[in-house]
Parts: structure tokens; C-alpha cells; sequence
């Protein structure tokens, strides 16, 4: 990955927020027609909902726990197709990962060949997170304060676009694709029974040696001190003096930044967009 001196700007294509440093519209619109190999799975998430803990549990199980991909930095090992930093069809890696929504991503990956493992989180824990994740990122624009960020938020004025919309438009698709949804709080409660639901999703079998070592690894105080997990190889994109890539790693979080009075607001808009929505959340 190269240093970058560009400066932070977003720009809206299709409608939604993108950030110059990462994405570009040629690179956006040319993914339509890109080239996947059926056989590499994709991780499909909406920001801050589990991402970076996926993508290790996938890449490891794929792998097998092997050691000379452990070696290999996680977003090497997982690379964002909408992101420039990476040419990922000249790349040799093992899944691909994604924040994109349905419309957007490559028509291949419409393919019921191709698996999908789509992570879900609680909104509001999903909503504080980002609004850290804002404050240490050199890409994103810091947020004025909470109550700003969560009035975008609940807008789909931010990067990515909408929340609920974009996991809306993928369960709306489950049919028609090989999908798997999984949760965050389902991560947290018990991750033995996700590793395994995974690998069983990626046809792969684990011995119990092999499980208790990928286990291991996926503890949230492994991956914040892995420096082939944590990012701070990467200095260009995140101030880790403002926070750390790997905050709290908890759920419930927006317990501790919520008002009552933001609380109720939020819950009456989430009734009213997601109240016939089959998934639920933990915590809500």
C-alpha cells in the first residue's frame, strides 16, 4: 500500500458517499464487469459491523491456519474490490470483502455460485462505532458531534450510504443467491459455534487442534495486537494518537453515548423502516 498526500474529499456516486483516498468512479463503474473467480467466497458488510473480525476468521479458515498466510496482512489477504488501493484481480488472495450494496457490487457476484457471507450488526452499535471510527480515520471527515453524526446516520448521509437500505436491499436478494447471514452479537455470544457455521458454509473441516488455534486468534486482544491485523501499517490512513483501529469490541456500546431522548427517536424511525424486518438485533 502507498503513502498517499491526497487530501480527504468524499463525492456521491449512485447516490452515495465515497471517499477520494480509497474510491474512485472509474474504478466503481468498472467493477460492473470485473472478474471473479466463483470459487473465492465474498464478505459483504455494512461499515463498523464486523468486518475486520470476519475477514480473519474466513482467511484463516480457508487457509487452514497456515502459517505463511498468517504473514500476510489481513487486508492483503481480504481486499476491498471498490478500493484503489488494490488491484485484486492481479492479486493472490483467498476472499474478497466488500461494503458495497446489491446494485453496485460486480454482476458476477450475483451468481448463486458464489458464496456470501453477509455480516450484520445492531444499528446502534454500529452508529457509535463509525462515529470513533470518523475521529481516528485520516479519510473520513470528524464528525461535529454525536448528535450530528447520528442525524446523518439515520439520513444515509454518510460514507456508504444508508444503513438500512443497504442491508434491506441484500436479505430482500437471499433467494437468489448463496448467501449466509450471521451477526455480530452471534460473534460475541459464541464465536466456537460461528467459526464452525462458517467453515461448514465454506465446505471446509476443521480439527479440533485447528479450531482452538483460529479461536486463539480471533480474540478481540490478538487481532488488536497482531500487527498483521491491526493496521498500523498503515500510518497514511488512520491517526492511532485519536484512537485505535480496534476500539471496545463489545456489544451495547451505544448504551454510553445515546440519550434517552436520542434513544426513542432513533427506535421510532427503526420501527418505521425496519418494524416487518425478519433479522433482529440484540440489545436493541
Amino acid at each position: 500500500m502507498e503513502n498517499s498526500e491526497e487530501p480527504m474529499t468524499y463525492f456521491r456516486h449512485n447516490g452515495i458517499i465515497f471517499c477520494s483516498q480509497l474510491h474512485s468512479v472509474e474504478r466503481l463503474e468498472s467493477l460492473k464487469d470485473a472478474n471473479i473467480d466463483p470459487h473465492i467466497p465474498v464478505l459483504l458488510t455494512y461499515p463498523k459491523s464486523g468486518t475486520t473480525w470476519m475477514q480473519q476468521i474466513m482467511s484463516l479458515i480457508l487457509c487452514n491456519d497456515d502459517d505463511s498466510t498468517k504473514a500476510i496482512n489481513l487486508y492483503e489477504r481480504a481486499p476491498w474490490m471498490e478500493s484503489v488501493r488494490y488491484n485484486f484481480e492481479n492479486m493472490d488472495h483467498q476472499l474478497l470483502t466488500s461494503h458495497l450494496n446489491y446494485q453496485m457490487v460486480p454482476n458476477c457476484v450475483k451468481n448463486k455460485m458464489l458464496k456470501i457471507i453477509y455480516v450484520a450488526r445492531n444499528p446502534k452499535d454500529v452508529i457509535v462505532s463509525s462515529y470513533h471510527f470518523h475521529k481516528c480515520s485520516h479519510f473520513l471527515e470528524e464528525p461535529k458531534n454525536f448528535q450530528d453524526f447520528l442525524e446523518k446516520f439515520v439520513e444515509g448521509n454518510v460514507f456508504f450510504g444508508s444503513w438500512f437500505e443497504h442491508i434491506r436491499e441484500w436479505y430482500s436478494h437471499k433467494d437468489e443467491l448463496n448467501i449466509l447471514f450471521m451477526a455480530y452479537e452471534d460473534m460475541k455470544n459464541d464465536l466456537r459455534s460461528v467459526v464452525q457455521k462458517v467453515a461448514s458454509f465454506l465446505n471446509k473441516k476443521l480439527d479440533e487442534k485447528t479450531l482452538e488455534s483460529i479461536l486463539n486468534q480471533c480474540t478481540f486482544k490478538h487481532m488488536q495486537e497482531n500487527p498483521k491485523t491491526n493496521y498500523k501499517s498503515v500510518p497514511e490512513l488512520f491517526d492511532f494518537e485519536s484512537g485505535s483501529f480496534y476500539r471496545k469490541g463489545i456489544t451495547g456500546d451505544w448504551k454510553n453515548h445515546f440519550l434517552v431522548s436520542q434513544n426513542e427517536w432513533f427506535n421510532s424511525i427503526y420501527q418505521e423502516k425496519m418494524g416487518d424486518f425478519p433479522l433482529k438485533f440484540d440489545n436493541m
